[in-house]
């Protein structure tokens, strides 16, 4: 049995960037107090914070550089102008932490924002080539770079045509000729003009290359693997320095591979996006033309579990079809589309490991046991609005959110806690707040009874968060959050007031067979075999609190009543 962690954090609006809230759920249209919800903040997280929980956004992690165009895109260099659908773009905010923006060159054509692009019509920068035949650059560059022994490079594009190259593997030189890598169009390159030392991914013909040079022996290597135009890829560069060996897959697929230069990567200058040479030329079809929607550069090599946790993530997200390892299948339209902030956890069957992971959204899962090998446990939601509705809900529920999260299990059966920080909402006492689950699957939440799919808070953390205890979630429950309805203290229909004055001292339960009685926190106050009158006592005979108490008679009928004194 694997016992898991799960999260949820609110933060507050006042310590984060109001453009850059603003700019990723401008989309999003509801009350200031319920949009609070959307908010993700690395301060006071246990788990990481980058994407699908692999790295931290804080600048303290593995993660140099983490470009994505639903976010952090701007029309200025002072990141004040976001822009809109259609903008040129001047700069692209890096979310790693670590101040990589990417700005365009003031010799270069700026790239453009899409909004309904071919990579799950996913906000995308649009790269297409100038007409001028001696200024073709049109890239967004870095002012820096991170340094590293070894690296892991992702790019999620699409090309709309061919470019410049061929598609002869592998190869190295001295000296610049057309087999290289750099003389195909970008995607993402950690260089310096010349035959140095750097790193770089780009499309040439119909392959996506690999490329590394060892400044020792002035040595350029290149690999490709086979692409086509018209499709989207996640493309994933690996770079080990103790051996040289440099690598390329698509999709999550066998990687290409290449003994280069045992060199680390430490000569380069910047990243470059959109171009891997700053090269002028008389060919046009030297630079890229297409999208590009996702970037993340790691220094150093991740994990088989990481990259699997990663590869799903990116899967889902840009509906790319995984070669291998395909595990979370929740993403399709026949099944909710939960392609949204997807997280995961688990072990590879090489024994590699992800224990923790929160990624950009609220919740947050970790693992308190050790996993069987091959075992994870993924969590996405559908991507509607954090409202609270005042529909499909239990008896006792005054509203839901809008909201769903879907659970895939790989593996191992699971249970969970989960976690909330209600710093925010003063106003929602721990009583109040429940986490539903469909546990029959069956669509709706509104027959879930307390103490099954109707899970109340257990207890209050040693970190201040609402903390949710031995929760059952199996592979494809969906789950959302809920408010209970507040006691009723006058004008009830249903209610009592056993207080000793001959008026409604007693309830009825007219109905034959047991009820069970819990009070709003999900404790067992009683047993009683109905028809029977309570008397507001617990199994012990004492006199219980006023408030909300849910009545389950033969575990199929649940209502609820208020006890007033």
């Amino acid at each position: 049995m694997l016992t898991v962690c799960i999260e949820i954090e609110f933060k507050s609006i006042s310590s984060l960037n109001w453009n850059f809230f603003l700019n990723r759920y401008y989309s999003i249209k509801m009350k200031p107090y319920l949009f609070i919800l959307l908010i993700i903040s690395a301060l006071g997280s246990m788990g990481q914070t980058g994407p699908a929980g692999v790295g931290m956004n804080t600048g303290s992690s593995a993660l140099k550089l983490w470009l994505d165009a639903d976010y952090g895109v701007y029309t200025d260099t002072n990141l004040t102008t976001i822009a809109k659908i259609g903008d040129r773009v001047k700069c692209w905010k890096d979310l790693s932490g670590n101040k990589n923006d990417v700005f365009a060159d003031s010799d270069s054509t700026k790239p453009t924002l899409n909004g309904n692009s071919p990579l799950n019509k996913s906000n995308a920068i649009r790269f297409s080539r100038n007409e001028n035949s001696q200024n073709k650059r049109n890239s967004l560059s870095s002012k820096s770079f991170s340094k590293t022994s070894d690296i892991t490079i992702y790019c999620v594009f699409h090309a709309l045509t061919k470019s410049e190259g061929n598609n002869i593997t592998p190869f190295k030189s001295t000296t610049y000729v057309p087999n290289m890598w750099y003389a195909g169009s970008g995607l993402v390159d950690g260089g310096a003009n010349g035959l140095v030392n750097d790193i770089s991914m780009a499309f040439c013909d119909t392959s996506i290359a690999a490329g590394g040079g060892d400044s020792t022996t002035k040595t350029d290597y290149c690999v490709k693997t086979p692409a086509s135009l018209n499709k989207t890829y996640f493309a994933t560069l690996q770079k080990e320095a103790w051996n040289g060996k440099l690598s390329i897959a698509q999709n999550g697929g066998i990687p290409a591979e290449y003994d280069a230069g045992a060199q680390p990567i430490n000569n380069s200058t910047k990243y470059y996006i959109g171009s891997n040479s700053n090269l002028t030329s008389a060919n046009v079809s030297q630079f890229f033309d297409g999208y590009i929607a996702n970037v993340l550069a790691y220094n150093r090599l991740l994990n088989t579990a990481e990259k699997v946790i990663l590869e799903n993530y990116l899967s889902a997200k840009y509906n790319t079809t995984l070669l291998s390892n395909d595990f979370f299948k929740f993403d399709d339209a026949e099944a909710g589309n939960f392609d949204h902030e997807l997280i995961g956890i688990g072990k590879a069957l090489d024994g590699s490991v992800q224990q923790v992971a929160k990624g950009e959204g609220i919740l947050e899962i970790s693992s308190r046991n050790d996993f069987d090998k091959g075992s994870y446990v993924f969590i996405a939601h559908d991507g509607k609005p954090l409202n609270f509705l005042a529909s499909d809900k239990p008896y006792g529920v005054k509203s839901k959110l809008e909201r769903q999260w879907v659970c895939s299990i790989v593996g191992n059966t699971l249970k969970t806690d989960l976690l909330i920080d209600p710093s925010l909402f003063p106003n929602i006492a721990k009583e109040d707040l429940v986490l539903l689950i469909d546990t029959d699957n069956n669509g709706k939440f509104s027959d879930e009874k307390l103490g099954e799919g109707m899970i109340p808070v257990s207890e209050l953390s040693n970190h201040g968060r609402f903390a949710f205890h031995g929760v059952q979630l199996n592979h494809g429950h969906k789950f959302t959050f809920a408010i209970l309805e507040k006691p009723c203290l006058s004008g009830c229909e249903t209610y009592f007031t056993p207080d000793g004055d001959g008026l409604s001292d007693l309830y009825y339960l007219e109905q034959s067979g047991k009820t069970t009685i819990y009070d709003r926190s999900g404790k067992l106050i009683k047993s009683i075999a109905t028809p029977a009158y309570w008397d507001g006592t617990s199994e012990k005979g004492e006199v219980v609190a006023p408030g909300i108490y849910f009545l389950i008679t033969n575990d199929d009928t649940q209502r609820t009543v208020t006890l007033i004194r």
